[in-house]
């Protein structure tokens, strides 16, 4: 492996991102109780996390052409940090508002940078290296659901949680300083023989990506509200959340290696498949024992369908269409999450939470079209 002090780095990232990432889904109780905000809120401020997901993806690329991946991530880790200061305010909803569309945003664009840079670890593994970082991700993501959120309804563990991973990354950002990254000009990589953007494939991968984050972030989101609503205990449930995780976790350990073997498209096709059925079998029958398994056979997706976004366009384009696509997909969520509170106000959690399975049906249906046109683009 190349670059492997900066590998290193990059998956201490991955544990700050993997831990900022699942405050919403741990914390919600809090937000629910202490802070004394509403379901409808709640929703609001999941929809605004994905909406910072698009506004910072869409400048993301550009910001990446001008001044470069390495002071590119400097400056975002630096927003990042200042955004986990101020969800220490969170008591406030226009800031926890505010501090959700930072946050989350800023670790969407880094998780891309770090998608990106991954051909700079190997010039044949590169989807190995990348799902090993985003495995480590799920360290820190299942690790703070696991260990947090039996502390779901106390504001100091809140505020100390915050304050731990912003010092992380104070530390993170010094020493990316020191670490040298290499510029340079993106990697060719097989396109249609005229190089121009296959618009067909990559539509469908759009969707495909876009309805399966539907799925994954619902779990993440409301799966300990909804088991608390049905009765469990806010422990029972992140035991749950955690188990999730850690299938992911897994699954990009053991599958991502597979990959090369199984075929990029084969992998993805299984997978929804899978995916799909485990999504039917836990929120139609509460089958939360069901969530490793789940967890483990959706792992590689979102890491592979991003980087394959890439394969569909010119080197020229590939930063620019890597941002764009996770953008796309990200107003798909910000328009679920918008809705969702309020359907759930409405029909209730049971039959609004069936919304997830079905659009797990929809990337498959998508997935299933995109591999078959995918085959005479992608060897």
């Amino acid at each position: 492996m190349k670059n492997k002090k900066l590998f290193i780095l990059f998956a201490a990232l991955m544990v700050v991102l993997g831990t900022s990432d699942a405050l919403r889904g741990i914390f919600s109780p809090l937000f629910l109780s202490s802070f004394s905000f509403t379901e409808a809120q709640i929703g609001v401020i999941v929809s605004a996390s994905y909406f910072g997901n698009l506004i910072f993806l869409l400048l993301g690329g550009s910001i990446l052409d001008k001044i470069g991946l390495k002071k590119s991530m400097i400056a975002f880790s630096i927003l990042m940090m200042l955004s986990l200061i101020m969800l220490v305010f969170g008591y406030i909803y226009a800031i926890l508002l505010v501090g959700f569309f930072l946050s989350l945003g800023l670790s969407t664009l880094l998780n891309t940078c770090i998608n990106i840079a991954s051909d700079s670890f190997s010039a044949t593994k590169s989807l190995v290296y990348l799902n090993v970082l985003f495995f480590i991700q799920g360290l820190g993501t299942s690790g703070s659901q696991l260990f947090l959120s039996p502390f779901s309804l106390s504001e100091r563990a809140w505020n100390l949680t915050l304050i731990v991973l912003s010092v992380s990354l104070i530390a993170i950002i010094l020493l990316l300083w020191k670490c040298p990254i290499e510029e340079k000009k993106e990697k060719e990589m097989k396109t249609s023989k005229k190089g121009n953007i296959e618009y067909a494939p990559l539509l469908l991968l759009i969707l495909t990506l876009s309805f399966y984050t539907i799925a994954e972030h619902g779990v993440t989101n409301y799966i300990i509200s909804y088991g608390m609503k049905s009765g469990l205990t806010s422990s029972n449930m992140g035991t749950f959340l955690a188990l999730f995780s850690l299938g992911i976790m897994t699954g990009r350990l053991i599958l991502g290696s597979l990959i090369g073997k199984i075929g990029e498209m084969k992998m993805v096709a299984i997978s929804l498949l899978i995916g799909t059925i485990l999504f039917f079998l836990i929120f139609s029958l509460s089958l939360f024992a069901l969530t490793f398994v789940l967890g483990f056979s959706i792992s590689t997706l979102y890491p592979t369908l991003v980087a394959l976004s890439r394969r569909f366009v010119s080197s020229s384009y590939s930063s620019r269409v890597t941002t764009i696509t996770v953008s796309l997909a990200s107003v798909f969520d910000i328009i679920f999450n918008f809705t969702f509170g309020f359907a759930i106000e409405s029909f209730g959690f049971k039959e609004s939470m069936m919304a997830l399975p079905f659009s797990m049906l929809l990337s498959l249906i998508f997935g299933l079209i995109l591999t078959s046109k995918a085959k005479k683009i992608i060897a």
